[in-house]
């Protein structure tokens, strides 16, 4: 994260009508995605909920939050995608839309933001600075919640936990590691992060599950055990409680968006 916005990448792109375009579960881990839907509808699914936008909506999607894209075949559809790296005091963990009263201004300023891409160094410039202070007021939630900025000793620790959330959970452990106490360590990460150590790390097995789930054919109980479940029945509560779907209706939803590509 740094101290300004931070333009990325522009993508503008037109569904023709009779066509479709789906883009499978992804996620950006430092980059939040811009959304802008210039003409026709996009359905937006995460955390196993689909939401429609129609036209003239801009939604910002936080850094690391899964996410797919669909876009139906009924009439023309216009959209913009936009990767942005966001300022520390702006992040925040929810995907937020709105309906801008000014769309066609909206337009132009998009125009001028893919105009400026082009220019020398122009992530960080000051018209880029202005343009895009602008879609995100436009776009946040009037009281959006500020997060405390996460230590580079607390990414370790995350990274760590990530990588291996497929094993035993032991708070102990990753709190010697830290070498702090349990009770000061899981005070200090709920602080930082905004969720205990376990509920992080279940958010990571269920980030895992779900890949497995659509980028694998391995049955439900084999994914259960790569992802830190001693049985599929474990598993299935698990995924069901933080997804509100189960393993197997999230794969079917998912490989159906798929086939109507």
């Amino acid at each position: 994260m740094t101290r300004d916005f931070e333009l990325h990448a522009i993508e503008s792109k037109t569904v023709a009508t009779g066509q479709s375009v789906h883009i499978p579960l992804h996620r950006h881990q430092q980059l939040a995605e811009w959304l802008w839907v210039e003409s026709g509808e996009l359905e937006l699914t995460a955390n196993a909920q689909c939401l429609t936008l129609g036209t003239g909506a801009l939604a910002l999607i936080p850094p690391g939050q899964w996410h797919a894209l669909s876009f139906s075949s009924n009439g023309e559809q216009r959209y913009q995608r936009l990767l942005v790296t966001h300022p520390l005091e702006s992040v925040n963990d929810t995907i937020c839309f709105t309906y801008p009263t000014h769309p066609a201004f909206l337009t132009s300023v998009l125009d001028e933001l893919g105009r400026e891409l082009q220019q020398v160094c122009p992530a960080s410039s000051r018209p880029v600075q202005l343009l895009l202070n602008w879609l995100y007021a436009a776009a946040k939630p009037p009281s959006a919640p500020v997060q405390t900025v996460a230590s580079s000793k607390t990414a370790r620790t995350l990274h760590q936990m990530e990588e291996t959330c497929h094993l035993p959970f032991s708070l102990e452990s990753i709190a010697a590691a830290s070498g702090l106490s349990k009770f000061h360590f899981s005070r200090h990460f709920k602080e930082s992060v905004g969720q205990t150590p376990l509920q992080f790390v279940i958010s990571c097995r269920m980030e895992r599950a779900m890949q497995l789930l659509l980028a694998s054919e391995q049955s439900v109980s084999d994914i259960a055990g790569l992802c830190g479940y001693k049985s599929a029945t474990q598993f299935h509560a698990a995924f069901t409680r933080h997804s509100g779907s189960t393993p197997k209706r999230f794969r079917e939803q998912q490989q159906n968006l798929e086939a109507k590509r």
